[in-house]
């Protein structure tokens, strides 16, 4: 009796099935946001807006580690691409 379906050992999945070039753009896209969240939080004048604008850093940090550690175990890419 199995678990669940079996896989193939080299079988990408989740976000390690976007194409290499999808991955890298969102991981740019990713630190970008970032960025403009922590520099947010530097200019806001209020404690709400200090608040929001580092719960969205959070968020987009808790993404960005996502898609480098699947970008990290991404199977190779077969020669000659």
């Amino acid at each position: 009796m199995t678990a669940g379906p079996e896989r193939a050992e080299g079988t990408a999945t989740g976000w390690a099935r976007l194409p290499r070039w999808q991955h890298l753009v969102l991981i740019v896209l990713c630190v970008v946001g970032l960025l403009a969240a922590v520099a947010n939080v530097a200019a806001a004048s209020t404690n709400g807006n200090r608040a929001l604008h580092s719960l969205v850093g959070l968020i987009v940090a808790g993404v960005l580690v996502t898609l480098v550690r699947s970008f990290r175990r991404r199977p190779p890419a077969p020669e000659g691409r």
